[in-house]
């Protein structure tokens, strides 16, 4: 069994991106095969599915103790940031390749969804999964997907999307989606993976009421991912720097 642990060093976004937009949760996706080479996904978000668990950097929140934006430039300042809250752990993957890494970055309302986010996604999940739903534990998208494999018996490859999109608050509108990519992943002890974001560097994001809002950045988001044996650090950046993958098998 293989453990990924994945840190978050860098985030750097458009410096045109509208402030209403820079309360940032992160959905880190790997895609991967299993013993059997059967198609697998692990999915977090990052720093989790709480009320408080975003990355505060609207500019008009600066006097707050959570604002972790760094001032001189249009990135969050990981300094502000415990480790803990920029970490996600995949533990016990039933692991024989890395295939592919997706990251997605969400923008989040502070509302009251969230204080009721388990009853929200009650509504959702079948009835034989309900009862697996851990009742004190903080929710996560895995003890999400480890509850619909002890409530139904079986594997499950990957959630489903409305139960994704029900968890990290799209389906309701209290998130958007900023910005997705990907980029396959090898099985090189060392490699470096580079995301961005498309070849005009154009982001979308809903606008809400007022509808879409086109974002232009030449060099718009971008991700540098160096795997090494058995953690992996991911960078959203417009300037290349070094981030590392390490997995480690037991």
């Amino acid at each position: 069994m293989a453990t990924i642990e994945i840190t978050l060093t860098d985030l750097t976004f458009p410096s045109k991106l509208d402030d209403k937009y820079c309360k940032f949760r992160p959905l880190v996706s790997i895609r991967y095969r299993d013993s059997g080479d059967k198609i697998m996904y692990a999915r977090e978000a990052l720093p989790g599915l709480g009320k408080r668990d975003y990355w505060e950097c609207e500019k008009g929140n600066k006097n707050k103790p959570e604002y972790v934006r760094n001032e001189a430039l249009h990135k969050v300042d990981m300094n502000k940031l415990d480790v803990t809250r920029r970490q996600i752990a995949f533990n016990d993957l039933d692991l024989k390749k890395l295939e592919l890494l997706v990251v997605e970055i969400f923008d989040v309302d502070v509302s009251g969804f969230w204080d009721k986010l388990r009853k929200e996604l009650l509504k959702v999940l079948p009835v034989a999964v309900a009862p697996f739903i851990p009742a004190a534990l903080p929710l996560t998208l895995m003890t999400i997907k480890e509850a619909f494999e002890k409530g139904t018996g079986k594997q499950v490859t990957d959630l489903q999307k409305s139960v994704i999109d029900k968890a990290m608050g799209r389906e309701d509108g209290v998130a958007r989606s900023l910005w997705v990519q990907s980029k396959p992943l090898t099985s090189k002890d060392q490699q470096t993976v580079t995301i961005n974001g498309g070849d005009s560097g154009r982001l979308f994001c809903d606008g809400g009421a007022s509808g879409n809002v086109e974002i232009e950045e030449p060099t718009g988001w971008r991700i540098i991912e160096r795997p090494l044996c058995s953690r992996m650090w991911l960078q959203p950046c417009p300037v290349v720097e070094n981030a590392v993958t390490r997995r480690s098998n037991s």
